[in-house]
């Protein structure tokens, strides 16, 4: 392998883990949103004590959107240099929803559900 599909390999390793951190970030920061007015309630503090920390939380989520945002912008400008450079990656690091039968890109059609399904590609 050549030096410069090594270096494309790491970054790709590298972009992809940044992409799932975000993921796992925000989702922590969600359920932290989602607990504090219970939690507030089960203290027995008035609303007003935690308002503003729902408020910081919710504008830290609303940070990591935008940086989600930024990351998977990243990571398409990395794939057309990618694709221009005619480097090939092996095995699939990210895959592609093309890559993926239907029924697994989908899964609420073989369940039958109809749900709205906005596929994402970076």
């Amino acid at each position: 392998m050549s030096n410069r599909n090594e270096a494309a390999q790491r970054v790709a390793q590298m972009i992809n883990d940044a992409e799932q951190a975000m993921d796992i970030a925000m989702a922590k920061t969600s359920r932290l949103v989602t607990e504090l007015p219970s939690l507030q309630s089960e203290a027995g503090l008035h609303a007003s004590w935690s308002q503003p920390v729902i408020v910081s939380v919710c504008s830290a989520l609303g940070d990591m959107t935008t940086a989600r945002g930024s990351i998977i912008g990243a990571h398409k400008s990395l794939s057309a240099i990618q694709r221009r450079l005619g480097i090939v990656m092996e095995g699939p690091v990210n895959p592609k929803e093309d890559e993926f039968p239907e029924e697994r890109r989908y899964p609420a059609l073989r369940a039958g559900r109809s749900e709205t399904v906005v596929p994402l590609r970076a």
